[in-house]
């Protein structure tokens, strides 16, 4: 008798086992499929905050000139003074 109430008692723990795997992988299953609709929601918000921006731009497009007017400016100058030395450097190397 004894040997029969350890089979039962060994398969309801190995359908228990079962049943918490199913469970994991149906959570996991659940989770992955959330982290892909995050990841697609994400996405596209960050599509419609380029979009928002875009049209905000052609709505005031003086808005933003002398900061962009200014970064541009800064942005020569870096550029200029990067070039500077490659310009003299070629110079030396040709004369």
């Amino acid at each position: 008798m004894l040997n029969r109430t350890d089979t039962v008692a060994n398969r309801l723990w190995r359908d228990r086992v079962q049943l918490r795997e199913q469970e994991r992988n149906e959570a996991q299953a659940r989770l992955r499929i959330a982290e892909e609709k995050a990841s697609i929601l994400m996405a596209e918000n960050d599509r419609l905050i380029a979009e928002n921006a875009r049209l905000r731009a052609l709505l005031n497009p003086d808005s933003d000139g002398p900061q962009a007017q200014a970064e541009t400016q800064l942005q020569m100058k870096a550029l200029k003074d990067a070039l500077l030395p490659l310009l003299s450097e070629g110079n030396n190397s040709v004369n």
